[in-house]
């Protein structure tokens, strides 16, 4: 079956729709964390609600126990006993956000900040960390949750191993899907040293996801821009 003028004029231009070749641009765009700048932050961490955590999961006893029942507002955890250490509160200064770990008697430590956010569901968003060259020994573990009836399920985990190396990249990045309106994001570090480990960030981003459709040129001999144009592998043009 051949397309006739009625669908493409003699200089290549569609006139019927869905005969453009299309290309897809994707962009990250918006900021959806509140106060993910820890100089913009000062101290103001070290006053932020903080819990500690005796539950055998410390990441979903805090969330239960002392839920983020404001949007845009950090809240605080760290681990207790019998079963954990208590490796401090995380706390923010001088740029910096500090979460706090440390094993003690065989017992591993838990601390982090965690909060409710404001997104529309189904969209991709990005989340962007900023570590440091701080020689604190450690995983940082970057995790998205959504509410699921009386508690928490997790929609996404990602880890950065501590310290940085001459070379590493020290940005993490990570996608999640917004599975309800209020996801929450929490940050955790944990360390297999036995001495105070306090690992550190100075940014955190939350983007959007955009995604834009736009036509595809090509430049013939002459340096004349063109739209590729869709031709199904049974048809052909005619411009008679």
């Amino acid at each position: 079956m051949a397309l006739t003028t009625q669908a493409i004029t003699q200089r290549g231009i569609a006139q019927q729709s869905g005969l453009d070749t299309l290309s897809s641009i994707i962009n990250y765009t918006g900021e959806f964390i509140n106060f993910g700048d820890a100089f913009d932050y000062g101290t103001t961490l070290n006053t932020d609600t903080d819990y500690a955590s005796v539950s055998a999961t410390p990441h979903i006893g805090a969330l239960v126990n002392s839920p983020p029942t404001v949007v845009n507002q950090w809240y605080r955890y760290h681990t207790d006993a019998p079963i954990f250490t208590n490796p401090g509160s995380p706390t923010s200064g001088s740029g910096f956000f500090n979460i706090k770990s440390i094993l003690t008697g065989g017992l591993p430590s838990y601390s982090g900040i965690y909060q409710k956010l404001s997104l529309t569901t189904g969209k991709e968003y990005k989340i962007t960390i900023q570590t440091t060259s701080s020689a604190a020994i450690g995983d940082l573990y970057i995790n998205t949750y959504t509410p699921s009836y009386s508690t928490y399920r997790v929609t996404s985990i990602k880890l950065k191993e501590l310290p940085n190396a001459s070379g590493d990249i020290s940005m993490v990045e990570s996608t999640f899907i917004a599975e309800s309106k209020h996801d929450i994001i929490l940050i955790y570090g944990t360390t297999l040293q036995t001495s105070n480990q306090t690992l550190v960030m100075s940014n955190i981003s939350i983007q959007e996801k955009q995604e834009y459709l736009i036509p595809v040129y090509a430049t013939d001999m002459f340096g004349n821009a063109h739209k590729v144009l869709r031709l199904p592998l049974d048809e052909k043009v005619s411009l008679e």
